[in-house]
């Protein structure tokens, strides 16, 4: 957090640095030029963003695509269905191992990896299968962390890409003052006043945006593999010795062997 700090107050100095020497161009041309057009923000944003712009924009791009993706692939329907958990339920209720089995590696959730991850160490005993259910669900966990992680990388790449271009901008700003020997006029500095401002703006506002869904993304992950491992969990619990009938004749590597 201090480091993202330093760098929004290290961006506030350029601007507040190229605005302050802009001033006396300002208040010259206020007396004798009139504006025949009054540029609109987009066109601003534009004419500003230059390199970094055009960077941060492909950033953006790319942070709105891991939004979409981790809102259609991180959802109750892919995690932790409803009728699936009730289906295994049943099955397991009624010692239909196998077909239990056979159903849940043929699904691609959380939940079924999990109990098939589990099942599948049957005849290891019941706590083999507490702990292959116990790894699955630390692999699927971080794996899914993983891919939330990239905004965070987007998020905290946005400010410093807006801190380039403000550099960039005073770099310019100060070069045209420097080869107008302090005779310099508006326009001598609004290329490089653009360049600092707007690149500043849209690195805070993927920023903004990256950081926040971040945290969203990662709650939603956190909130959906704990009651998928719990569900499982739940279930495993037929399994423990003495906690429900055995089936009379082992099914293969579905079948507990308690």
């Amino acid at each position: 957090m201090s480091s993202m700090r330093d760098r929004l107050r290290m961006a506030a100095w350029g601007g507040a640095m190229l605005l302050a020497a802009a001033l006396p161009a300002l208040a010259q041309d206020e007396m004798g030029v009139t504006l025949e057009r009054r540029e609109s923000f987009w066109d601003t944003v534009r004419r500003g963003a230059e390199l970094p712009g055009v960077i941060i924009g492909l950033m953006s791009v790319a942070a709105v695509a891991f939004i979409v993706e981790h809102f259609i692939s991180i959802r109750r329907t892919t995690m932790l269905p409803a009728d699936e958990l009730s289906r295994t339920r049943t099955m397991i209720e009624g010692r239909r191992w196998r077909e239990c089995y056979e159903q849940l590696r043929g699904s691609r959730t959380m939940f079924a990896h999990l109990m098939s991850a589990g099942m599948q160490h049957g005849k290891h005993g019941f706590d083999a299968m507490h702990e292959a259910v116990d790894k699955t669900a630390a692999a699927w966990s971080s794996r899914l962390f993983r891919r939330v992680e990239y905004l965070n990388i987007l998020g905290n790449l946005g400010p410093l890409m807006g801190l380039l271009g403000t550099v960039l901008g005073m770099i310019d700003a100060f070069s045209q003052m420097h080869a107008s020997h302090g005779a310099y006029k508006t326009e001598d500095l609004s290329r490089g006043i653009s360049l600092a401002l707007v690149n500043t703006f849209l690195g805070l506002g993927l920023a903004i945006v990256a950081l926040g869904f971040f945290g969203v993304c990662r709650n939603r992950v956190d909130r959906w593999t704990v009651e998928a491992h719990a569900a499982a969990i739940d279930l495993l619990e037929y399994f423990r010795p003495g906690a429900a009938p055995a089936p009379s004749q082992p099914a293969g590597a579905a079948t507990p062997n308690v």
